[in-house]
């Protein structure tokens, strides 16, 4: 059979391209950074209690130079991703070793000088206000927490670099990855460590957005709909005629994904949520739009493959109708895109987008009226609507815990009458280095087995012994 060539196929016309970039926007964050001007060393200011133990020397020096690298990653033109979270993802175990160390020997870890760890948030980064302010504070806790939500937003900014080469795969691994470990951050971390606080309210106002469990958990959700959005991107890129019911509830589950995101930052860190720069909350108003009309746009593809003709015209009529910019601030449609806005380079692909429905709604229109004669709903029917799938899972981040390191003090011996975590110590393990005058710490299982112990070192105990590490 010989066709002309002005004989077009409605139901077999491919995708346009600007359907993969749209259905791939996401967002770059900035990373917290390390105050260039903070010379702090874990060898010098724990030197007293670990110089009579090689072990504990040889973890403070390590912890300093993996930090020495983390600064000078940060402070470089243009930061590689992955040898920052190389660096984080050896750093982050040693900095818990130490804290649990401090945790299990308060009587003996005793510092020389004061640690004070300054950051700066890489979520609150604004356009309008470049200039980094950096928060204090003599915490370890506060130093372990930074460190891991920093490699959360460098295995992202990894997963960005991915999309941008095409690697939809990997991209989608990486963000499930950095999702996973904001999820460790707001459900296991921080609960933990901001629990009964007496100056919780304080901190609300004050913190970084990176230490607050709302934000955390709301991060989880936007990564993890970023993650959804490189699996249907990897469909997409894929030649052949894709799945387009798949793509449909993948792409509204992506959407109901984004609105979690949105609902759980402004009712936990409402605080934080106005410290955000605005043209991010517009990038996100606006891929949630573009996710519902790009979904309604996917089923009208699956439905006319399906011969149900009438009903596809409806969900692609529906669908230009959400890709419209909106006539007002709180109106159906897309955020209208301002010269300045990042959405600019997203404005012809939107363009092409949006001519590509009205040139397949009219042939669609057209077929149907001389050859199918299907009734066209006013909208689609309750039965034929989409229903959110979000099938990309969370990747499970897991510290890697070791047991604490041996400290001890001049004129300390085994007898001396000690608190009680130094009497697990000595039930635990006999020194085998005399010139301490100290003992070992326990293991970190044989530690939070033992019921009296573990009693003594929750997080709200570990905070009160940072305070008092730090005021001696």
């Amino acid at each position: 059979m010989i066709m002309s060539d002005n004989f077009i196929d409605a139901s077999s016309a491919s995708h346009p391209d600007s359907v993969l970039r749209l259905s791939s926007a996401v967002h770059r964050f900035a990373i917290p950074f390390i105050n260039p001007k903070d010379q702090i060393s874990f060898e010098t200011s724990f030197n007293t209690c670990s110089k009579s133990h090689s072990n504990t020397i040889a973890a403070m020096q390590q912890a300093d130079n993996r930090r020495r690298e983390i600064k000078a990653a940060m402070a470089s033109g243009k930061v590689i991703h992955t040898s920052l979270s190389t660096s984080l993802k050896e750093y982050i175990p040693v900095v818990n070793q130490i804290l649990l160390s401090c945790k299990f020997q308060p009587e003996v870890a005793r510092l020389d000088k004061h640690l004070v760890f300054s950051w700066s948030s890489g979520i609150e980064y604004n356009k309008y206000n470049k200039s980094k302010e950096f928060s204090d504070s003599e915490a370890l806790m506060f130093e372990l927490v930074l460190s891991i939500a920093t490699y959360a937003l460098s295995e992202s900014n990894v997963g960005c670099d991915s999309c941008v080469d095409g690697d939809f795969p990997k991209a989608s691994r990486q963000f499930a990855k950095a999702a996973g470990i904001f999820q460790y951050l707001g459900e296991d971390v921080l609960p933990n460590w901001m629990a009964n606080s007496a100056q919780h309210a304080e901190l609300e106002n004050e913190t970084l957005a990176e230490t607050r469990v709302g934000v955390c958990l709301a991060m989880q959700h936007l990564y993890m709909a970023m993650a959804q959005q490189m699996a249907v991107a990897t469909v997409l890129a894929k030649p052949g005629t894709p799945n387009y019911a798949l793509l449909g509830k993948l792409s509204s589950g992506i959407a109901a994904e984004l609105e979690t995101f949105v609902t759980t930052f402004r009712s936990k860190s409402p605080v934080q949520l106005s410290r955000i720069d605005p043209s991010f909350l517009t990038l996100i108003t606006f891929l949630i739009n573009i996710q519902h009309s790009l979904g309604l746009y996917f089923l009208g593809r699956s439905l006319w493959l399906n011969c149900e003709y009438g009903v596809a015209i409806a969900a692609i009529s529906e669908a230009t109708v959400a890709a419209r910019t909106r006539t007002t601030p709180t109106g159906r449609g897309l955020p209208e895109i301002e010269s300045t806005s990042p959405l600019q380079s997203l404005s012809p692909e939107l363009s092409n987008y949006r001519k590509h429905m009205v040139s397949l709604l009219q042939s669609w229109e057209k077929d149907n009226m001389l050859v199918y004669f299907n009734k066209v709903p006013p909208s689609v029917p309750a039965d034929k609507a989409l229903k959110p799938i979000r099938m990309k899972k969370v990747e499970e981040y897991c510290l890697d815990i070791k047991d604490p390191l041996p400290f001890s003090l001049p004129g300390i011996c085994d007898e001396q009458e000690v608190s009680s975590p130094t009497k697990v110590e000595s039930k635990t393990s006999e020194s085998t280095d005399e010139s301490s005058k100290g003992t070992n710490p326990p293991s970190y299982d044989d530690a939070m087995n033992n019921s009296s112990f573990q009693q003594q070192v929750d997080c709200d105990l570990a905070r009160e012994l940072q305070d008092k590490l730090n005021s001696e």
